[in-house]
C-alpha cells in the first residue's frame, strides 16, 4: 500500500512537471485594476511562452499622464517580457494598476509567475554618444516645448530632453488658461488691458514680492507670445475664444492638449526629442556653456550645443530645496519630476537663486490613494449650499468661500480640517469633480471598512459622522446649527458668507478631509531680460538660458490666475528666440 502511493506520487509530481513545462495556456485573457480614475481594463495574449499582444480595452486616467503612460507600459512590456519593470515616472498609481492587470492575466494563464515578475537588469556598460546641434532645451513641458520650436522655426537644429518616459511634466495637469495682457486677440475682442496694469496687479497679488524686473518683462513679451502661440503662421495651437473681452484664453484639452500640439509641431517640422534622457550636468569652456551631457538607459550622450535653455521645472518634489514650512502637513499636488534640476545643475556656476522661500499653496484640497493631493473643482469647491468646513474641534473658522490667499494661512493654524455635507452638497461637489474620481471611487471611500486616503465618511446622523471623524459630537452639532441659524436670519453669517441654504435637518451627512496643498515653486534662477542666467554677481552665463517655473521671482509668494501657464509659453518663445539670435551660422 506505502508503495503504491508513493508511485501514485510520483506520477503526481511528473504530471505537475510536466504541466509547468508546457507554459502558459495560450490564449486571450480579460483582467482589470484600479487605476487613478477608474479600472484599467486589459486583454492579455499569449502563446506557451509569450506574451504576444496587450490590448487597453478601457480606462479613465488622466490625459497627459497616465494615459500616456499605458502605451509605454505595453511596449516594455512586451519587449522585456517581464512585468518587473519600473513603474513610469510620473504616474505610479497606472504603472500600479497596469502591472496588478498583468499579474492577473497571467496568473489566469497559468504562467509561471517567477519569471514573469523577474526584474529588467539595468544596462551597466552603456555606449557613449556626442550630438550636436545649434540648442539644446532641457524639459519638454509648455516652456521647453515652446522654446524648442520657436528655436527650430528660426532656422536652427534644436534636440529636446525630457528626463521621463512622456512629454508636458507639470503642464500636463494644468488648466492652460493664459493671460494674454496686449495679445491681438484680447484687443480684437475689447478687453482693455496694459502691461502697466498686469504689473499692477501681479505685484498686488504677489504681496510685492515679486522680482519688479522680471514681472515687467513678462508683461512686454505675454502679447506678442500669444499672438505667436495661437497665430496660423506661429505654433497654431487651438484655443478656446468665444468673442466676449476676456484677460486671458485656455487651450483646448487643457494642458495635456496644448504640450501634445506644441510636440507634434515641434516634431513635424524636425526635432529631435529624447524621452527619458534626464539632462546630469552643463558642459562648461571657458566661462561659457557649450552643451550638456544626459544619460538615457542605455547611452550616454555629450550634446554640445551653442545654447542650451533650462526649462525643466521647480523644486517642489525635492523636500532638500524647500522652504522649512511643515509641509508633511500639506499635500503635494505637483509633478514627481519637480526635483529642482535646473538649480542643481547651475551651482558650480554660481548662480543667483532669487525667492526660494516661497511656494505656492492653495487651499481646499483632497488628498488621494497615491497620497498626493489635487482642488476641489466648483470652484473652489465649498459654493455648495448645504456644506462648511470644521477643524479639529468641529467648529467653523473660516468663509468658506472667501480669498484663497486667506483661506491658506488660517487652514495652515489648524491639526486638520473636514468638508462637511449634506446629500445635495456631497452630489454636487463629486459631480463637479468626476473628471478626477468616480462614483465608484465615492461608494468605496465612503465605506465604514475603507481605511486609506483620502478621509471622506458618511454618517447616517451628525453625531454618527463626528465619531467617525473623530471630532467632538456637541461641537460639531452646534456648528451645524450656527450655519442653519445663520441662513435663516438672511444676513450674511460671522465670516461675511451670504448663505442660499442650510445644511439639511435629515441625514445622511458627509465628511471630506482637506488640505492645503503645494505644487508650483515660486523661486529659482534668477535671469535678466535676455532671459540669460545670472551669476550671483549679476553677470549673465553665457550661452546659459532659462525659461518656465526654473525661473523666481515672477509671482511674488502666490501665483496669479492665467499667469503660471502665460509665463510657461512666453519666457519659453522669447527664451527660443533669443538663444537663437545669438547662435552664429
Amino acid at each position: 500500500m506505502k508503495r503504491l502511493c508513493g508511485i501514485l506520487m510520483a506520477l503526481i509530481l511528473l504530471l505537475s512537471t510536466v504541466a509547468c513545462a508546457e507554459g502558459m495556456t495560450a490564449g486571450t485573457y480579460s483582467a482589470a485594476a484600479q487605476g487613478y480614475h477608474g479600472d484599467i481594463q486589459l486583454e492579455v495574449t499569449v502563446d506557451e511562452d509569450t506574451i504576444i499582444d496587450i490590448q487597453v480595452v478601457s480606462h479613465s486616467e488622466t490625459e497627459g499622464i497616465g494615459a500616456a503612460a499605458l502605451p509605454l507600459l505595453v511596449e516594455t512590456v512586451l519587449e522585456a517580457q517581464t512585468i518587473g519593470i519600473d513603474g513610469i515616472t510620473g504616474a505610479t498609481v497606472t504603472s500600479d494598476a497596469f502591472k496588478a492587470a498583468m499579474t492577473d492575466a497571467l496568473t489566469q494563464a497559468g504562467a509561471d509567475m517567477e519569471k514573469m515578475t523577474a526584474p529588467v537588469s539595468a544596462v551597466t556598460d552603456k555606449q557613449e554618444e556626442t550630438l550636436t546641434a545649434d540648442i539644446v532645451v532641457v524639459g519638454a513641458g509648455a516652456a521647453g516645448l515652446t522654446a524648442a520650436l520657436t528655436g527650430l522655426q528660426e532656422g536652427k537644429s534644436v534636440i529636446l530632453l525630457e528626463k521621463t518616459a512622456f512629454i508636458g511634466g507639470a503642464s500636463a495637469t494644468a488648466g492652460a488658461g493664459t493671460i494674454a495682457t496686449g495679445s491681438t486677440w484680447q484687443q480684437e475682442d475689447g478687453y482693455e488691458d496694459s502691461p502697466e496694469k498686469l504689473v499692477e496687479d501681479m505685484l498686488a497679488n504677489g504681496h510685492n514680492k515679486n522680482d519688479l524686473a522680471t514681472v515687467e518683462l513678462f508683461s512686454r513679451i505675454i502679447g506678442p507670445s500669444f499672438d505667436w502661440l495661437v497665430s496660423e503662421d506661429g505654433a497654431a495651437v487651438p484655443y478656446t475664444r468665444t468673442g466676449n473681452p476676456v484677460r486671458y484664453y485656455s487651450g483646448a484639452g487643457r494642458g495635456a492638449g496644448v504640450c501634445s500640439s506644441l510636440n507634434d509641431s515641434f516634431l513635424a517640422a524636425g526635432g529631435t526629442l529624447l524621452l527619458s534622457t534626464p539632462a546630469t550636468e552643463l558642459i562648461e569652456e571657458g566661462g561659457a556653456v557649450c552643451g550638456v551631457v544626459a544619460e538615457s538607459s542605455d547611452t550616454i550622450y555629450t550634446i554640445r550645443a551653442k545654447a542650451v535653455i533650462l526649462a525643466c521645472g521647480g523644486f517642489g518634489a525635492n523636500e532638500d530645496l524647500l522652504p522649512e514650512d511643515h509641509y508633511e502637513d500639506y499635500v503635494y499636488a505637483g509633478h514627481a519630476g519637480a526635483q529642482g534640476d535646473a538649480i542643481l545643475m547651475t551651482e558650480k556656476l554660481d548662480a543667483d537663486l532669487i525667492n526660494m522661500e516661497y511656494v505656492n499653496m492653495q487651499p481646499h484640497s483632497m488628498r488621494f490613494p497615491d497620497g498626493n493631493g489635487r482642488g476641489i473643482g466648483g470652484g473652489p469647491g465649498y459654493k455648495y449650499d448645504g456644506s462648511f468646513m470644521v477643524n479639529q474641534d468641529g467648529v467653523r473658522f473660516l468663509n468658506e468661500v472667501g480669498s484663497a490667499w486667506d483661506n491658506t494661512q488660517l487652514m495652515k493654524q489648524n491639526e486638520r480640517q473636514y468638508l462637511i455635507m449634506d446629500q445635495t452638497s456631497f452630489d454636487a461637489l463629486n459631480e463637479a469633480n468626476s473628471s478626477m474620481y468616480t462614483a465608484e471611487d465615492v461608494a468605496l471611500w465612503t465605506d465604514d471598512s475603507y481605511t486609506g486616503d483620502p478621509v471622506y465618511k458618511k454618517g447616517d446622523t451628525i453625531e454618527d459622522l463626528a465619531q467617525k471623524l473623530n471630532l467632538p459630537a456637541d461641537a460639531l452639532k452646534a456648528s451645524v446649527e450656527e450655519f442653519n441659524t445663520a441662513f435663516a436670519s438672511g444676513q450674511a453669517d460671522a465670516f461675511g458668507r451670504t448663505l442660499n441654504a442650510g445644511i439639511s435637518e435629515e441625514g445622511p451627512y458627509y465628511g471630506l478631509q482637506v488640505f492645503v496643498r503645494y505644487y508650483a515653486t515660486l523661486g529659482g534662477l534668477h535671469i535678466n531680460d535676455d532671459m540669460q542666467v545670472l551669476t550671483k554677481a549679476q553677470e549673465p552665463i553665457e550661452g546659459l538660458y532659462a525659461a518656465g517655473e526654473c525661473v523666481g521671482g515672477l509671482e511674488g509668494d502666490v501665483y496669479m490666475s492665467a499667469t503660471l501657464f502665460g509665463w510657461a509659453i512666453a519666457s519659453g518663445h522669447t527664451a527660443g528666440a533669443v538663444a537663437a539670435a545669438s547662435v552664429s551660422d
